[in-house]
């Protein structure tokens, strides 16, 4: 991968620690992974896909894919 520039992300420090949470159980992913990955999807950059999205903590919403 090309070397990158460090870009800002304005966030809450609750949303901040929420993604932090939400990315810890994946050795793939981290905080920047996911954003990029998101903002690959958004932009439409062929191939792209939405990030997987983790369960919630009550367990309600299964880890899928979206197409």
């Amino acid at each position: 991968m090309a070397i990158t520039k460090a870009r800002r992300v304005v966030m809450s420090d609750e949303l901040w620690e929420a993604l932090g949470v939400a990315t810890e159980g994946d050795p793939e992913t981290n905080r920047s992974s996911a954003i990029r990955q998101l903002v690959r999807w958004y932009v439409g950059e062929p191939g792209a896909e939405l990030p997987v999205r983790p369960s919630d903590a009550r367990g309600s919403r299964p880890r899928t894919r979206r197409k």
